[in-house]
């Protein structure tokens, strides 16, 4: 089985989606040839790729307010206008990489884990023909924009929740096309272990209620401020500080930890492959609301408080688990008082921890793999592109203000 997978370094999530995937179709199928591609950084400008990828991270840590301005407005695209968006020309440059890509390494399966990697797949189907099947999905709980404009290029398309099908059909999407699945997590996340047991294991006390701080990139708080709502918590708990692969953020921490006098048991981390571990050794998440962190502590059955300034699809992501009651938004200086009010009211967290569990989806990936090895063995006899990439390009939007004029002569 050979399958290709277009992602992008746009956020982390789509990445560590196609390396997920990957690991599935390994397990199952240890012969499989499998290759990502980080299409922007491989394909487009360096200008391009850096708008497109580092400059998502670029924005969210200087002028959050406005990408997200930016992103409602782009919220403003339809099904009638897919055509016309914008999102078109923004995949625009990766078309012709990608089509040769596909045409030399022939695929069985083409998964695409970000939105403008789809546009490109269902902007080359215009002109030229891709004999595999293509795959897409949602990575957060909420619905971003332009995903109308691919509807008429993919094969499946998997979700996150049941209530985006109806949303989807009203972008142009079919029955056929669209599987509820779930976010693609690693499996250990949703595995029962012995929460007793895993804190034996990482030296942590077992008796403690458990906080663990997930800081991502561009978390909003300080480490100071941090530290001083934790003083602020009137009962001694258990604290679990996860760095990532920030270092500089790690020994701050450290530091800061040192000359803080507080009551509670802290745990300062940097990078960990015991992810899962300390999760599940967890009762509560203090973190932001990627939809693939989200998912993960859902998952763990862990219900979570969510911090304010975040990117729009986040602030989508936060609002779906307040309104499914497995998460509570605060803010730097709400903290403390939210963890006090829980340490005070097991029955609240008690029914908290329940509605998490309740979202939990299963067999996500499996149901990934179902589809993926199920899927007819393409014919790619006599493809070959002959064509340049300004050809390509040219080809390709002559087909889109084709099928414009076709649409409005109606």
């Amino acid at each position: 089985m050979k399958i290709l997978i277009f992602s992008s370094s746009a956020g982390n999530g789509h990445n560590s989606t196609a390396n997920r995937i990957k690991e599935k179709v390994l397990l199952e199928n240890p012969d499989s040839e499998i290759k990502i591609i980080d299409s922007y950084k491989k394909y487009a400008s360096k200008l391009k790729a850096w708008i497109m990828e580092d400059g998502y991270f670029f924005a969210c840590n200087h002028f959050l307010g406005l990408y997200n301005h930016f992103f409602k407005k782009s919220e403003k695209s339809s099904y009638e206008n897919r055509n016309k968006s914008k999102a078109n020309k923004d995949s625009y440059c990766l078309m012709y990489g990608m089509l040769k890509e596909i045409y030399d390494f022939k695929p069985d399966v083409i998964i695409s884990t970000y939105i403008f990697c789809s546009i490109a797949l269902r902007n080359i189907k215009r002109f030229y023909k891709i004999p595999a099947k293509t795959i897409c999905m949602t990575l957060d709980y909420g619905i971003s924009p332009y995903w109308e404009c691919c509807a008429e290029g993919l094969d499946y398309m998997f979700l996150t929740d049941d209530y985006m099908v109806s949303k989807f059909k009203k972008l142009g999407y079919t029955d056929n096309q669209l599987i509820v699945s779930g976010i693609p997590v690693a499996e250990r996340f949703s595995e029962d272990l012995d929460k007793n047991e895993l804190r034996k294991s990482l030296n942590l006390d077992p008796d403690l209620f458990t906080l663990i701080i997930m800081k991502a990139s561009f978390f909003p708080i300080s480490n100071q401020k941090i530290i001083n709502e934790l003083g602020k918590i009137n009962k001694k708990i258990q604290v679990i500080i996860v760095n990532g692969k920030n270092k500089k953020c790690e020994l701050d921490m450290a530091k800061r930890l040192k000359n803080a006098n507080l009551i509670h048991n802290v745990i300062n981390v940097g990078y960990t492959n015991k992810m899962v571990e300390y999760l599940k050794s967890s009762d509560l998440v203090l973190g932001k609301a990627g939809g693939l962190t989200t998912t993960e502590s859902i998952n763990s059955g862990i219900p979570s408080l969510i911090v304010d300034r975040l990117p729009q699809q986040e602030i989508y992501n936060k609002q779906f688990l307040i309104e499914h009651n497995c998460a509570l938004g605060v803010t730097k200086n709400t903290i403390a008082e939210t963890i006090n009010m829980i340490l005070n009211s097991p029955k609240k967290y008690k029914k908290f921890k329940e509605s998490t569990l309740k979202l939990r989806k299963f067999g996500t990936i499996d149901k990934f793999y179902e589809i993926i090895k199920n899927c007819p063995t393409p014919d790619y006899a006599g493809l070959k592109l002959q064509d340049s990439k300004k050809q390509v390009i040219k080809n390709v939007d002559i087909a889109r203000k084709n099928e414009i004029k076709h649409l409005e002569s109606k």
